[in-house]
């Protein structure tokens, strides 16, 4: 789910600061460049999946994913509930003084804060991983040692953006993908590739992407600072709404997914419905590095009062968009299905079955990433923001424990399907009931066709009993 992994406009400084209109060519270049990269770090992450599935098999392969996946839902909730305050205020400093230290700064204090709080409660909630996952000492110590730097890290992908360093950004993650496939290239030399010896590599990476990155945007980010209480509590008093948002939001997070089909179903086949929820997220990445592009452009837009101009980029711009990418996710589902069988191995078979339902939150994702969460940000409807989290949440959590006992891992790929549609329904609804004019009603009806289709397809796998019934 929309956890989703924020863009500033490209003008250092205040007086360069021109008016917004549409998508420039600089702004063009700067998506093709950061798919391009973007495409690499889908590359480098699947192919680390196939080596370790290979390699390890799908139940060692599952069983880091279980404690990767748990780790960053652990970072999330700790430190994603001031996303929302990078878009505006980071962007907000960034404009006015060409410099994010004093947000960058106290944000990093503030997240910490999180990550201490949540270190010192790990007795709790280690016991109920264990009861609920089998959580060993072993995965305890990574999910520990991953934390502080996985913050530090996640803190840097959010603010990069908002300095206008979106191009950095997909390099250094390559970075720290080709520094985890190295591990695993050196452990498989050495004859010591195991689970234990894997993990270490998550946290190396971690470690020198945000490294690198540091040392990138030094000018940017400025002098460590001490904590600044007037800028903490204005932080705080924007961003404390997504307190019980980010809480239950996490319920809708692939995270969520994971965990419930590794007790219900297995390690074995969390590491195959992870496969393709990766492949998933390689095609989701191009719609998600748009909604970074126009977020700021929407910021600034906002601040310009320039609620004409936004809405007619919507209308004539982003909408005839969103209908072109549904339609080729329509034929891209068609094409999968249908050769699909020929090329799987009989263990991933499951992938095909995957397909539709997979296809149909990759067509309704651009709807939050490009539409809704960049313009609820810009005008400070962080509240709406919340309800639609909650009630994805609910609906998410929900779904996969009625049809993941039943359908499996298919099951938990339509639950994902039910939490997306609710999170774009929530947030249309809200915003036609609060009557927020500058805000346009987009209309969610487009998407449609490949929900219909998508429901097609599964009841047909049903009739011929090609889902699994796990009862």
């Amino acid at each position: 789910m929309p956890s989703s992994d924020i863009q500033a406009d490209h003008s250092p400084t205040p007086d360069q600061v021109k008016p917004v209109q549409g998508l420039g060519r600089k702004a063009i270049i700067d998506y093709l460049s950061m798919i391009g990269f973007n495409g690499l770090v889908a590359i480098l992450s699947f192919g680390t999946a196939s080596v370790l599935l290979r390699l390890l098999g799908r139940e060692s392969y599952g069983e880091i994913v279980s404690l990767t996946s748990t780790s960053l839902f652990l970072v999330i909730l700790g430190t994603d509930w001031t996303v929302q305050a990078v878009v505006r205020y980071g962007t907000e400093e960034f404009l006015n003084v060409g410099q994010i230290n004093q947000f960058f700064w106290n944000r990093l204090w503030i997240a910490f804060s999180g990550v201490l709080l949540i270190i010192l409660t790990s007795p709790i909630w280690g016991l109920f991983l264990k009861n609920f996952i089998g959580l060993t000492i072993e995965g305890m110590i990574f999910i520990l040692c991953y934390l502080p730097s996985q913050v530090y890290w996640s803190h840097l992908q959010r603010v990069m953006p908002a300095i206008s360093h979106h191009r950095l950004l997909y390099p250094l993650l390559s970075l720290e993908r080709s520094i985890v496939l190295v591990t695993i290239g050196v452990l498989y030399i050495a004859g010591q590739l195991s689970v234990v010896y894997v993990l270490p590599g998550y946290v190396l990476g971690s470690i020198v992407a945000a490294g690198v990155a540091t040392w990138l945007v030094r000018h940017q980010i400025g002098r460590p600072r001490r904590l600044d209480w007037p800028t903490c509590q204005k932080i705080v008093k924007f961003s404390w709404p997504m307190i019980p948002t980010v809480a239950i939001g996490l319920l809708s997070t692939n995270t969520l997914d994971y965990l419930i089909i590794r007790r219900y179903v297995g390690k074995a086949e969390l590491g195959v419905y992870a496969l393709a929820v990766q492949i998933s997220g390689m095609v989701q990445q191009i719609p998600q590095v748009a909604g970074q592009l126009v977020a700021p452009r929407y910021v600034a837009m906002r601040i310009r009062n320039e609620t004409l101009g936004l809405t007619h980029f919507i209308q004539k711009k982003v909408i005839p968009a969103l209908w072109v990418w549904s339609m080729c996710c329509i034929l891209g589902s068609i094409l999968v299905s249908w050769q699909g069988p020929n090329w799987l191995p009989e263990n991933y078979m499951i992938l095909t079955e995957l397909v539709w339902p997979l296809a149909a939150v990759t067509s309704i994702v651009p709807l939050w990433y490009i539409v809704w969460g960049p313009l609820l940000t810009a005008y400070e409807q962080v509240r709406v923001v919340m309800w639609s989290s909650v009630v994805t949440g609910v609906v998410n959590l929900s779904a996969n424990l009625i049809l993941i006992p039943r359908f499996g891992v298919v099951g938990s790929a339509w639950a994902t399907v039910l939490a997306y549609a609710s999170t774009n329904l929530c947030a249309e609804l809200v915003i036609r009931r609060k009557g927020i004019r500058n805000i346009p009603a987009i209309g969610w009806l487009i998407y449609l066709p490949m929900l219909i289709l998508s429901l097609i397809s599964t009841l047909m796998n049903l009739r011929h009993g090609m889902l699994p019934l796990n009862r």
